[in-house]
């Protein structure tokens, strides 16, 4: 018995050895590549060898290049993404990219249009071809466009209030360009043709308005595929400054609580500090609560709750733009006491006094906002995007906390002491009977 254990002993022993000792080497991750190819289109990627790879197309072409006669159409060009293409139709394209383990998703931006899928890396080269041809070569079948026309219809039915109170924001702060509304208007629901949007896609979907983004991808795999964009030469057409005008839309829906948004102008995000000062002063006013069901946070919150013992939530806003941005507030309370509430919010914006100590708080949580950004794949994958398509360049992850930290207290008290003498503008929804107009703000 013990000469067997020795011997089956040795032989594992022997086999021990016999195996080639290996490491599993990580590769280390790779920075932002960024190259341009030949047919104009910007490719960017970021290698960091994760499982998962995200690929999008970013096209500059939004809600803000619509005009009169074609209202509405990147609402219904969103709806019509994964729709029949010259090479597939729409239940090829939908059943080869469920097979590779994904699926199309389109998002979009005032200034901006973006086709996405999420893969596995070894279906990469599967889902980069699907996502290329979707983009570049669709049909806009008649019928097709018509079928999904109720679609159209039920996302403009089914906004949520505090949705629609921005989007009448925007129309009042910029009237055309960026007040173009993300919604397709109500009037326009079956107007739209395919024509319209074969029409705007051969304008603004051009080589030079197109980045291609790639996440945990090779960059030269990535290029292989942008190549084979079929897309319009040029730059496109350019897009019309956005002028701020202060002014007021109000919808009068009814029920219990009021939607209010107002805001002055503020920088757009290619004058990096000002708008990174106007972005401190957006968290020391409030953002909002920063875990699920929390209460919210900030000077605008305070105000708020002295002015009134109701039910309201009240959270700073600053939606940003190339060239032009917003800065102020949402508030949601009961209609009773939505006067008392937006009045309070108003003069707040109007009094905002800043501190060192609200600044370096404000300063750990736009570090620590933007670095949850970019630990978001899709969120990374937008951000690169816009970055590179409107601002031309991309501010590396790692430089994002040197210029925060150059933003210093003067950069946000000139912030505030701009925002406490601007004109307001506003959007409002649901039960007015008390919200005060925005002249006497």
């Amino acid at each position: 018995m013990a000469s067997r254990f020795v011997t089956s002993q040795g032989i594992r022993n022997l086999s021990a050895q016999a195996v080639a000792k290996t490491e599993h080497v990580i590769p280390k991750p790779e920075p932002l590549k960024v190259s341009t190819l030949k047919n104009g289109v910007t490719v960017a990627t970021i290698e960091n060898h994760g499982p998962v790879s995200s690929l999008g197309v970013v096209i500059k072409a939004g809600a803000r290049n619509e005009v009169y006669e074609n209202a509405g159409v990147t609402h219904m060009l969103r709806i019509c993404a994964g729709l029949a293409t010259k090479n597939n139709s729409a239940f090829s394209l939908t059943r080869n990219l469920q097979q590779a383990g994904t699926g199309l998703v389109c998002t979009q931006g005032r200034e901006h249009t973006i086709y996405s899928v999420q893969a596995t890396r070894d279906n990469t080269d599967v889902a980069a071809g699907y996502l290329t041809d979707a983009v570049s070569n669709q049909l806009f079948k008649p019928w097709e466009v018509s079928d999904n026309t109720y679609r159209l219809k039920l996302e403009v039915e089914n906004r949520a209030p505090g949705t629609y109170a921005m989007e009448l924001l925007h129309a009042a702060a910029f009237r055309s360009g960026l007040g173009n509304s993300l919604y397709c208007p109500s009037h326009k629901i079956g107007a739209i043709k395919p024509e319209h949007l074969q029409q705007f896609v051969s304008k603004h979907f051009t080589g030079g308005r197109t980045a291609v983004v790639g996440i945990n991808v090779n960059h030269a795999v990535i290029a292989k595929y942008a190549e084979l964009l079929n897309l319009e030469s040029g730059a496109g057409p350019s897009s019309i400054a956005s002028k701020f005008s202060s002014g007021e839309e109000r919808r009068e829906t009814g029920g219990d609580l009021a939607y209010v948004a107002l805001a002055a102008p503020s920088p757009g995000a290619t004058s990096v500090k000002e708008a990174l000062a106007a972005m401190l002063l957006q968290r020391i006013l409030g953002s909002g609560p920063h875990i699920k069901r929390g209460a919210s946070q900030g000077k605008l919150a305070v105000a708020a709750a002295e002015a009134s013992a109701g039910n309201h939530a009240v959270s700073a806003i600053g939606p940003m733009y190339s060239d032009a941005g917003l800065l102020g507030a949402m508030v949601v309370a009961e209609g009773s006491a939505a006067g008392k509430v937006v009045s309070a919010v108003a003069a707040t914006l109007r009094s905002i006094s800043v501190t060192d100590a609200d600044v370096a708080a404000a300063k750990k949580n736009l570090i620590a906002d933007v670095l949850e950004v970019m630990g978001n794949s899709a969120s990374l994958l937008e951000d690169i995007g816009t970055q590179v398509l409107l601002a031309g360049d991309v501010i590396q992850a790692d430089k994002i906390p040197e210029l925060v930290n150059g933003v210093g207290l003067a950069d946000v008290q000139a912030a505030a002491k701009k925002l406490s003498a601007s004109k307001l503008a506003l959007g409002a929804t649901g039960n007015l009977s008390t919200c005060p107009h925005v002249d006497s703000l």
